[in-house]
């Protein structure tokens, strides 16, 4: 079997003072057949593991939406970054499945920039 995907959301440009931050919730659901680690990135850059899972265990952890968190693998490699509103994460052997996240804006082709 080869290797899960990784996924990457586009994260929020936010900071400390960000006045659409917001309550939210992220929820995973580990199905991945190994381990994996819930990691909050601080503002300033230190990383702080809440919660370790194992295979077939479920998590709720109250944040903000401008919170970043990662899930990793039992390597410490990344398997998905994200920060916004609300959502589930299911960990999968085959990647992750992220349901709840909105759908990102459309760029129209004739948009120049």
């Amino acid at each position: 079997m080869g290797e899960p995907a990784q996924a990457e959301l586009s994260l929020p440009a936010c900071s400390w003072t960000d006045a659409s931050t917001g309550p939210s919730k992220l929820v995973v659901a580990n199905r991945s057949g190994k381990s994996v680690q819930l990691v909050w990135l601080s503002y300033d850059g230190t990383e702080q593991v809440y919660n370790v899972l194992e295979n077939g265990q479920d998590t709720q952890q109250d944040t903000y939406s401008t919170h970043v968190w990662e899930l990793r693998d039992e390597e410490g490699g990344r398997i998905i970054q994200y920060a916004g509103p609300s959502v589930r994460i299911h960990v999968l052997p085959e990647g992750v499945s992220v349901v709840g996240q909105p759908a990102p804006p459309a760029t129209l082709p004739s948009e120049t920039f």
